[in-house]
């Protein structure tokens, strides 16, 4: 993404969080979809700082991450425990459910082949050094 894009979805998602919070405190309640605006604002600031500060940007991503999983997960769980009482639910809601399932089992997927890699490379260079 361009800079200029970066900066401008910077922008309008820090406009969005600050309604989501205002919205939150006039319900009293965060809902688990206010969380959704940050992510954006967590998405911009790691796509502008990649270049200069990519550790901060790696950063910036992995709290996104963690902030996904568990804003989707509780919206998820809602919907589906409403979804299996016959209860009113909302389809957004039981989507992201199971989004953030097939999320979660991709970067453990990501992860296992990645340790997978590594240990047999390990396993190679120590075959290297014995002989």
């Amino acid at each position: 993404m361009s800079r200029r894009i970066s900066q401008g979805v910077l922008v309008v998602g820090s406009i969005g969080a600050l309604i989501n919070i205002v919205d939150a405190i006039g319900k009293g309640r965060p809902e688990p979809h206010d969380a959704f605006a940050a992510l954006v604002v967590l998405g911009a600031g790691g796509e502008l700082l990649e270049e200069r500060r990519p550790r901060a940007a790696k950063a910036l991503y992995a709290v996104a991450s963690v902030l996904l999983v568990v804003a989707g997960s509780v919206a998820g769980a809602r919907a589906w425990a409403s979804f299996f009482r016959g209860a009113a639910y909302d389809w957004l809601d039981l989507g992201l459910g199971v989004l953030v399932v097939l999320y979660v089992a991709v970067g453990a997927g990501r992860l296992l082949a990645h340790l997978s890699r590594r240990a047999s490379k390990s396993r190679r260079n120590a075959g290297l050094l014995s002989e």
